[in-house]
């Protein structure tokens, strides 16, 4: 048995030994944390946007932005962007899991609608 520590969906036990199912159960761990981190960091995104990006976007860039993380937590985390984790739990038995390799997934996403073209029509 192996074990993620999340501090924000507490320690969640890998049982299974079959190797796919093992990925399933990380995967789902991995959603659940990433899609919590999402949910919190909603409750205040322009903050968040102010401090992380140095920008103040319009009310109608906020919601596009929060369309689009809200579309994340729809989806599987990729795995291929998280094997430092994957590979982690396959050699330890305790695996912790930290807030970066989510933040870089999620500023990506913020960055991008952020620097998104504007296109402006002239009459």
């Amino acid at each position: 048995m192996k074990t993620i520590q999340s501090s924000l969906v507490g320690n969640r036990n890998i049982h299974a030994s079959d190797p796919h199912v093992q990925l399933f159960q990380v995967r789902e761990v991995l959603n659940q944390h990433r899609d919590t981190l999402i949910n919190r960091l909603l409750s205040d995104l322009p903050t968040y946007v102010d401090y992380k990006f140095k920008a103040r976007p319009s009310t109608s860039e906020l919601l596009h932005i929060k369309e689009k993380l809200l579309d994340v937590t729809k989806t599987n985390v990729d795995l291929d962007k998280f094997q430092s984790v994957v590979r982690q739990v396959k050699k330890k038995g305790t695996t912790r899991l930290t807030n970066e390799i989510f933040f870089s997934e999620i500023d990506e996403l913020i960055r991008w609608q952020i620097r998104e073209p504007r296109l402006q029509l002239f009459s």
